[in-house]
């Protein structure tokens, strides 16, 4: 039988410099990169050349737009009198302050195309007052007969824009009938309409 070796052991422990060589590391070079360096050089000089140029030439620039504004203010407010413009500042605030209170009150012109809108023919309106604490308007007229006044508080009763109708007086005559009648609105029914 042929006789098998076995692998032989080293005896003698490895040198030190065989351990260095077999781990050998890699030399990683000290200090920034000169890429990064450089980038961060020429972000550093636009950021001063955008500093400096709004620094001294666009604040320049607006000093002298405000000069010449101011100027021309100046010019104008020569041009126009002391008294004219307090008449215009006087103006110009009672313009505002309506517009508020416009914005503000209630839409009352609906009134009268609702009228229009829901008036049969043969029925005439002699005086109408509206008061906006209850949003009822009262109305007198004259009617052909009684049933055209029944008639017409029936549309005014089934019309969506009023809530209630209190008929206050009717008096019969050869002509026709007088009435009188109160018409309670819906409070939407006042909200001015977007444009």
């Amino acid at each position: 039988m042929p006789e098998t070796k076995s692998p032989t052991i080293p005896t003698t422990p490895p040198s030190p410099n065989n351990l260095k060589e077999q781990f050998v590391s890699e030399a990683i070079p000290v200090g920034l990169p000169w890429r990064l360096l450089i980038f961060s050089l020429i972000l550093f000089g636009f950021s001063l050349f955008v500093f400096f140029g709004l620094r001294f030439g666009y604040n320049s620039y607006i000093d002298t737009r405000t000069g010449d504004l101011d100027e021309k203010i100046g010019n104008l407010s020569g041009q126009v009198s002391q008294e004219e413009q307090q008449s215009f500042i006087n103006f110009y605030s009672q313009l505002v302050n309506l517009k508020k209170v416009l914005d503000r009150h209630d839409f009352t012109a609906s009134i009268f195309s609702f009228l229009e809108k829901n008036t049969l023919g043969k029925i005439s309106y002699i005086d109408a007052d509206f008061t906006v604490l209850d949003s009822s308007l009262t109305l007198k007229g004259a009617a052909a007969s009684s049933e055209s006044l029944i008639n017409q508080l029936t549309l005014f009763d089934e019309s969506l824009e009023v809530d209630r109708v209190v008929l206050n007086q009717m008096n019969s005559s050869k002509d026709g009938v007088t009435f009188g009648v109160t018409l309670f609105f819906n409070p939407d029914f006042f909200k001015k309409p977007a444009l």
